[in-house]
């Protein structure tokens, strides 16, 4: 036992026989042994307003509270039975309209609309006492069914709609569900703001005080010693409402199984493994996390899991396709980081550009099609909950799991458009103040269109096309993310094929439920396009883990898999790279992870200094260590900027001792770390 644990104990039992009497009624801090609480980590209500900002100046371009529009679909794990029909309903709020066009609905049957505004604190899978509004039938022609309803100006004054449900006729929302669509949390954010309450939410879960469990004595130590469990959010002490749902979003996602077998969204994207995980990572776990749920829970020991592929490659099963065959009907896929999820690596291309459609209407999961339904972030927390967290392969709700709750919902999403990068970069900005050649030259190749542009196509890495200055926007279409067929299920000698024979190990045919891919399964063949910022510390690379390394990543797009296949390389003229320029790609992307290291853990070692316990300062100098960790570890690897190592080498050294002190010696610290981090980003590139 550590010195200082010594001392708790020997301070405890002395305070033990002199204050009993205060002691019981000490506050009410959750106990170290408790996953901590939301708000240290890399939650930003700043990145959030920043996503904010951009939906809010699209939506009001598009016309508003009198141009929502929602998208409709199947949506997994609320829809009561499976359907290919999709669509779209739009919104006139200030006006009370609602128009609904549905295409692929059975002509032989007739078809209700309802909205329903969930009520407070109640699960999103419906309940009695949620309200419900039915708006009428659908008129139903050759291919399209339509609706046109007006509520008058006050329906949506007290209604808060929350989901848009098409039923079978004469049914309700509690007993048939067959397409939905929902709002996301900025739409009621807006609409508060309009209200003159922005971000104060009528469908905030009401909050209720949990009950004290914690035995005396671990109450007491606590009350010596608070620990990393109070929460202080993105900023401490949060006091606006959406600092508080950042924070109770971040509590949600390490912490809430929702009633499930153990899982919460951390189990797979851990906060001190950049929000996402690998078999490294997987091989450091204890046998009982629930990640290996399938090997210690009986129910979930066939067709929820492959455990030899998460263990080797890392690799999470999946059923996108939907569960009626859970034998055949599934594939294997990496865990995408959910840093970053900005406005344009969110919104699909307009009007199917890229072989897609709406629904989807936010590009979600590897498929681009989310989980899949609507496609919405939103949708995809649903849609995740029924596939990962389940106790039984019935999956259904009560039993299996519990529905999250449209405030929990709201939470969520918070944390997870909060976290990361506020904007993407400008590499060509950027590329003069590189201090390393290499790194310049992986500018040009990376930004060089080749052939395509009309030069020479040497030294063409065209990357910017699918990966504008890094990101997930699409040079042809701006703002918006695109799937492609980049062919990857075409490599030769997949690591999970080596592992396992292709028959127990289906081909993934990306985005779609119909359809099979020119590599084979179910799907057009198409891939959402990945942010590339956070990419080199976020490896294996690609859907299903197939390449280790940054370098292997960049080298794939000289592939005969990539330009001889039916795919896109063959439409932008193929790629062919030496491979010095192969390296020179690879060290920018390793720069620009590094740049975002720094970044990130600058801004938690800021946090330490305003940190209101030790709990709290030791965790935000662990997670500022991981990035710092990240950073050396890249570099190393690319063999990029010693001296930039060695300085982050010591920042690491000054943000534990930060931590480890109080007062003005903390502050010191904390300001040491961060003039070294500042050096180690001077070393590769200039302010």
């Amino acid at each position: 036992m550590k010195i200082k644990a010594l001392k708790l104990l020997a301070l405890a039992c002395l305070l033990a026989a002199i204050a009993l009497p205060v002691l019981f009624l000490s506050g009410t801090t959750s106990s170290e042994s408790e996953p901590s609480v939301a708000g240290l980590g890399y939650g930003s209500l700043e990145t959030f307003n920043a996503n904010y900002k951009d939906w809010e100046t699209k939506y009001e371009k598009d016309g508003g509270d009198k141009n929502m529009v929602l998208a409709m679909g199947w949506f997994k794990g609320l829809s009561t039975g499976h359907s290919y029909a999709k669509g779209l309903a739009k919104f006139n709020l200030v006006d009370g309209t609602v128009t609904v066009a549905i295409d692929g609905l059975p002509q032989d049957e007739g078809w209700d609309v309802w909205m329903v505004d969930s009520a407070p604190g109640r699960s999103i899978g419906l309940e009695n006492d949620d309200n419900m509004m039915r708006l009428g039938s659908l008129k139903l022609d050759a291919k399209t069914a339509t609706l046109a309803a007006d509520l008058g100006k006050d329906a949506f004054t007290k209604f808060n709609m929350d989901l848009i449900i098409v039923t079978k006729a004469g049914k309700t929302p509690i007993e048939d569900r067959t397409l939905i669509g929902t709002t996301s949390l900025f739409h009621r954010v807006y609409r508060s703001k309009q209200q003159g309450q922005f971000g104060v939410l009528a469908d905030a879960d009401p909050v209720a005080p949990k009950p004290d469990n914690r035995g005396f004595f671990q109450r007491l130590v606590d009350t010596i010693s608070p620990t990393a469990s109070a929460q202080i959010g993105p900023i401490p002490n949060p006091t606006t409402p959406l600092q508080l749902s950042i924070t109770r979003g971040r509590k949600s996602f390490f912490n809430e199984t929702f009633n499930g077998n153990g899982r919460t969204c951390g189990t797979c994207h851990r906060e001190n493994g950049n929000l996402t995980i690998d078999a490294e990572f997987i091989d450091d776990l204890p046998p009982n996390d629930p990640i290996f749920a399938a090997e210690f829970i009986p129910a979930l020991a066939n067709n929820f899991e492959n455990p030899v592929l998460m263990r080797k490659l890392g690799l999470i099963l999946e059923n996108p396709d939907g569960f009626g065959n859970l034998a055949g009907n599934f594939v294997m896929r990496g865990v995408p980081h959910t840093l970053a999820l900005l406005q344009n690596t969110l919104t699909p291309v307009a009007g199917g550009g890229d072989g897609t459609t709406i629904p989807p209407n936010e590009r979600t999961g590897w498929g681009g099609d989310g989980a899949p339904g609507t496609g919405t972030l939103r949708e995809f927390i649903i849609g995740a909950i029924v596939q990962h967290y389940p106790k039984t392969l019935n999956r259904q709700a009560p039993g299996d799991f519990r529905m999250p709750t449209t405030g929990e919902l709201d939470d969520l999403e918070a944390f997870q458009k909060s976290l990361g990068r506020r904007a993407d970069l400008d590499l060509a900005a950027m590329k003069p103040k590189f201090r390393n050649e290499v790194i310049r030259l992986g500018v040009d190749i990376f930004n060089n269109g080749g052939s395509v542009l009309g030069g020479s196509n040497e030294g063409a890495g065209k990357c910017f096309f699918c990966h504008l200055n890094a990101g997930a926007s699409d040079f042809f279409f701006p703002g918006q993310n695109a799937n492609f067929n980049t062919n990857v299920e075409g490599l030769p000698s997949q690591p999970a094929d080596l592992v396992f024979p292709p028959q127990l190990n289906p081909q993934d045919g990306g985005f779609g439920q119909t359809g099979i891919s020119p590599t084979g399964g179910i799907g057009n063949g198409t891939f959402n396009t990945p942010v590339l910022v956070e990419a080199a510390d976020t490896g294996p690379f690609f859907h299903n883990n197939s390449i280790e390394t940054i370098e292997g990543a960049v080298d794939f797009y000289n592939s005969n898999a990539f330009n001889q296949a039916p795919g896109f390389g063959s439409l932008i003229g193929g790629i062919r790279l030496e491979a010095t320029e192969v390296v020179a790609v690879a060290a920018l992307l390793r720069a620009i992870n590094v740049l975002e290291n720094e970044r990130s853990a600058r801004d938690l070692i800021e946090r330490i200094k305003i940190a209101t316990s030790d709990g709290q300062a030791k965790e935000l100098a662990n997670l500022a260590v991981s990035e710092i960790d990240d950073a050396i570890e890249v570099l190393v690897g690319g063999g990029l900027h010693r001296k930039a190592q060695k300085e982050f080498a010591k920042a690491r050294t000054s943000a534990i001792n930060a931590a480890s002190n109080t007062g003005a010696r903390r502050i010191e610290h904390a300001n040491k770390a961060i003039g070294l981090l500042k050096e180690a980003r001077n070393d590769i590139i200039a302010p």
